[in-house]
Protein backbone atom coordinates (compact mmCIF):
# COMPACT_ATOMS: atom_id res chain seq x y z
CA UNK A 1 0.00 0.00 0.00
CA UNK A 2 3.13 2.37 0.76
CA UNK A 3 4.30 1.36 -2.77
CA UNK A 4 1.35 2.88 -4.18
CA UNK A 5 0.97 6.15 -2.44
CA UNK A 6 4.69 6.56 -3.48
CA UNK A 7 3.42 5.75 -6.91
CA UNK A 8 0.06 8.16 -6.69
CA UNK A 9 2.79 10.74 -5.25
CA UNK A 10 4.89 10.68 -8.47
CA UNK A 11 2.41 10.80 -10.72
CA UNK A 12 0.91 14.44 -12.09
CA UNK A 13 -2.50 14.95 -11.72
CA UNK A 14 -3.09 15.50 -15.73
CA UNK A 15 -2.19 12.02 -15.84
CA UNK A 16 -4.85 10.89 -14.36
CA UNK A 17 -7.31 12.86 -16.35
CA UNK A 18 -9.78 11.02 -19.22
CA UNK A 19 -7.75 10.01 -22.27
CA UNK A 20 -4.41 10.99 -21.15
CA UNK A 21 -1.29 9.31 -22.63
CA UNK A 22 1.27 7.91 -20.07
CA UNK A 23 4.89 7.52 -21.22
CA UNK A 24 7.61 6.12 -19.36
CA UNK A 25 11.39 6.40 -20.48
CA UNK A 26 13.30 3.58 -18.84
CA UNK A 27 16.69 2.41 -18.66
CA UNK A 28 17.53 -0.92 -18.82
CA UNK A 29 21.15 -0.40 -17.82
CA UNK A 30 24.51 -0.37 -19.80
CA UNK A 31 23.18 2.72 -21.54
CA UNK A 32 19.91 1.37 -22.55
CA UNK A 33 17.04 3.00 -22.83
CA UNK A 34 13.32 2.02 -23.47
CA UNK A 35 10.29 4.26 -23.70
CA UNK A 36 6.66 2.94 -23.84
CA UNK A 37 3.72 5.01 -24.69
CA UNK A 38 0.13 3.88 -23.79
CA UNK A 39 -2.65 5.85 -25.38
CA UNK A 40 -6.25 4.91 -24.04
CA UNK A 41 -8.62 3.90 -26.96
CA UNK A 42 -11.49 2.82 -24.44
CA UNK A 43 -11.59 2.79 -20.79
CA UNK A 44 -14.48 2.24 -18.52
CA UNK A 45 -15.16 4.39 -15.16
CA UNK A 46 -12.15 2.53 -13.14
CA UNK A 47 -9.88 3.46 -16.32
CA UNK A 48 -9.37 -0.08 -17.05
CA UNK A 49 -9.63 -1.08 -21.45
CA UNK A 50 -7.93 -1.12 -24.25
CA UNK A 51 -4.82 1.23 -25.38
CA UNK A 52 -2.58 1.71 -28.24
CA UNK A 53 1.00 0.54 -27.14
CA UNK A 54 3.99 1.99 -28.63
CA UNK A 55 7.16 0.46 -27.23
CA UNK A 56 10.25 1.51 -29.52
CA UNK A 57 8.92 0.96 -33.38
CA UNK A 58 6.39 -1.77 -32.26
CA UNK A 59 2.47 -0.29 -31.75
CA UNK A 60 0.07 -3.38 -30.89
CA UNK A 61 -3.29 -3.03 -29.20
CA UNK A 62 -3.12 -3.78 -25.29
CA UNK A 63 -4.91 -3.86 -22.03
CA UNK A 64 -4.26 -1.31 -19.11
CA UNK A 65 -5.98 -2.30 -15.34
CA UNK A 66 -5.76 1.27 -14.52
CA UNK A 67 -3.48 4.23 -14.76
CA UNK A 68 -1.11 1.87 -12.48
CA UNK A 69 -1.28 -1.42 -14.74
CA UNK A 70 -0.50 -4.02 -15.55
CA UNK A 71 -0.44 -3.01 -19.05
CA UNK A 72 -0.49 -6.08 -21.57
CA UNK A 73 0.06 -6.36 -25.62
CA UNK A 74 1.03 -8.92 -27.99
CA UNK A 75 3.15 -8.31 -30.88
CA UNK A 76 3.61 -11.35 -32.77
CA UNK A 77 2.96 -13.70 -30.65
CA UNK A 78 5.25 -11.97 -27.62
CA UNK A 79 2.69 -11.09 -24.74
CA UNK A 80 4.04 -8.35 -22.79
CA UNK A 81 3.22 -7.74 -19.52
CA UNK A 82 4.62 -4.14 -17.87
CA UNK A 83 3.38 -3.53 -14.43
CA UNK A 84 4.97 -1.30 -11.60
CA UNK A 85 7.36 -3.16 -8.87
CA UNK A 86 7.95 -0.04 -6.34
CA UNK A 87 8.81 3.48 -6.66
CA UNK A 88 11.55 5.92 -4.84
CA UNK A 89 12.60 9.17 -5.15
CA UNK A 90 11.09 9.81 -8.73
CA UNK A 91 11.99 6.87 -10.19
CA UNK A 92 9.80 4.06 -10.90
CA UNK A 93 10.69 0.26 -10.59
CA UNK A 94 9.09 -1.69 -13.29
CA UNK A 95 8.89 -5.26 -14.17
CA UNK A 96 8.68 -6.11 -18.17
CA UNK A 97 7.82 -9.70 -19.09
CA UNK A 98 7.92 -11.39 -22.51
CA UNK A 99 6.35 -14.36 -23.17
CA UNK A 100 7.70 -15.32 -26.91
CA UNK A 101 4.77 -17.88 -27.88
CA UNK A 102 6.52 -18.46 -31.10
CA UNK A 103 9.42 -20.31 -29.87
CA UNK A 104 9.34 -23.99 -28.99
CA UNK A 105 8.42 -24.51 -26.18
CA UNK A 106 7.46 -20.45 -25.01
CA UNK A 107 10.23 -19.26 -23.64
CA UNK A 108 9.93 -15.88 -21.11
CA UNK A 109 12.06 -13.27 -19.84
CA UNK A 110 11.68 -10.56 -17.26
CA UNK A 111 13.67 -7.26 -17.50
CA UNK A 112 13.93 -4.94 -14.25
CA UNK A 113 13.26 -1.38 -15.12
CA UNK A 114 14.23 2.18 -13.52
CA UNK A 115 11.69 4.59 -15.20
CA UNK A 116 11.08 8.17 -14.43
CA UNK A 117 7.64 9.49 -13.19
CA UNK A 118 5.62 10.42 -16.46
CA UNK A 119 5.21 14.39 -16.89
Amino acid sequence: MIRLAACLALLPLPLLGEGATITYRCDVGQSTEQTFVFAPQFLDENRMGKVEVTHGDTVATGTMSGDFGPWSWNAGGVISTLLIDGAEGDQIDMLLHALDTNATPPTSTSTHLTCEAPA
